[in-house]
């Protein structure tokens, strides 16, 4: 979809792009019924006609049914009518992966009364889909913008200033995942520093406004980074491993530093190390996924440097354990348990999607190209989340091949979800 979600409501019109080739398709909502499904139909598009009717049907106390039917009409009938199975094949190919992925949410775990939570950092990758994970289960859902607020649930907010928030009294938590992006600039000078001040200086900012309302949040969840060890090309990292040297390493030090402030009036306080967040939303995966597209995967260097990852569920499930469970304190490392290197994660890339062959940049035409970047893509760590599974947390997609396949919607037939799809003409 184009633009930010407000959320669905009566008569909205919505325009997507329909890839690969991006056609524009402008699509109305109407027949909304809060629960119980809406239908939607192709205003403008590259189809003559398109109506999606998508339902919910009660299964008994705790189980519904999940329903989709779809009316369409291919453009230069009768001479288009050639393409209908394969248009279908397509459609059963995404239903059946919306439903699986729909699954799969209601699996993440959820506080167990409706609360109110605050989110900075609402627009980014996480930050969306955390909102619409925690909306949709009834929570009230505040979300701090730096402009003037446009709509009931926004709260405006300067991050670099100390400043009255009062609609944040009384929140059950507060995630804070706001940040500039370490890929957003060239890793300079001036880039170095705003990546710094936008996590260190807004934490500390941020967490002084908490102190001054009257009732503080229950539990102030941050996001940290898995960069916080370091390049240790050798051994795993757990949390009781030291902070590393370098630039970023030191930024997550006083990121985390920032926050403990907030304990004093008896907030919980944890802080969530990060990997790289394997979801085509954004971050490393859609290169990945894009190169293997049109050809190879590419490993950079030798391909040996560590790598670690994390499903987009897995740290939805970690951000919500951390926000409902007293026993979740301090730094946790939010990757999954089995880390890897670059080039094994690009070859893993490749074979989900059908196989393809692995060639290799050499790590002096990587480092020229992308010059003070190149350290991002050329060095890491083993993280392990030791803490996490002490606590009995269970991974959603402990494997890479199998998070790979649901964050790429790539199933072969065998591990595609036991589901009946039926036409009717």
């Amino acid at each position: 979809m184009r633009g930010p979600d407000p959320g669905l409501q009566e008569g909205d019109l919505r325009h997507l792009q329909v890839t690969p080739l991006y056609l524009s398709w402008w699509a109305r909502h109407r027949n909304f019924q809060e629960g119980r499904g809406f239908e939607d139909f192709q205003e403008r598009g590259p189809l003559k006609s398109w109506t999606h009717r998508h339902s919910f049907l009660e299964a008994g106390a705790d189980a519904s049914w999940l329903v989709d039917e779809i009316d369409f009409q291919l453009p230069l009938a009768p001479f288009s009518h050639v393409l209908n199975p394969l248009l279908r094949r397509q459609m059963e190919t995404m239903f059946r992966f919306r439903h699986l992925v729909t699954r799969l949410w209601r699996s993440i775990p959820q506080p167990d009364r409706p609360g109110r939570y605050a989110v900075t950092g609402a627009s980014g990758v996480l930050g969306k889909a955390l909102v619409a994970v925690l909306s949709t289960a009834g929570h009230e859902v505040l979300r701090l913008v730096r402009r003037p607020a446009q709509s009931p649930d926004e709260v405006s907010w300067d991050p670099q200033s100390e400043q009255t928030l009062s609609r944040l009294e009384g929140l059950d938590g507060f995630l804070h995942l706001a940040g500039k992006g370490i890929l957003d600039g060239n890793f300079g000078k001036a880039h170095r520093a705003e990546i710094d001040s936008s996590r260190a200086q807004v934490t500390t900012l941020l967490c002084r406004s908490l102190l001054g309302l009257k009732r503080p949040p229950r539990v102030f969840v941050a996001a940290s980074g898995i960069g916080f060890y370091g390049h240790r090309p050798e051994g795993f990292c757990s949390e009781a491993v030291e902070a590393g040297k370098d630039f970023l390493a030191q930024v997550c030090v006083r990121w985390e530093a920032a926050s403990e402030v907030i304990q004093a009036v008896g907030t919980r306080r944890v802080c969530l190390r990060i990997a790289p967040v394997l979801t085509l939303r954004g971050g490393a995966l859609p290169p990945l996924y894009w190169s293997c597209l049109a050809g190879p995967s590419w490993r950079l260097g030798e391909g040996r440097q560590p790598f670690n990852w994390i499903s987009l569920e897995d740290t939805l499930g970690m951000m919500l354990s951390a926000l409902t469970r007293e026993e979740w304190r301090g730094a946790i490392n939010c990757c999954a348990p089995q880390p890897t290197t670059l080039g094994a994660c690009a070859r893993e890339v490749g074979r989900v999607l059908g196989g393809r062959p692995q060639l290799s940049l050499p790590e002096g035409l990587v480092r020229t190209a992308l010059g003070r970047r190149a350290s991002l893509l050329l060095e890491g760590c083993y993280g392990v989340p030791e803490r996490a599974l002490n606590l009995g947390y269970q991974f959603l997609y402990p494997d890479l091949a199998g998070c790979l396949r649901q964050a790429l919607g790539c199933y072969r037939e065998e591990q595609a979800p036991d589901w009946s799809f039926e036409w009717y003409h």
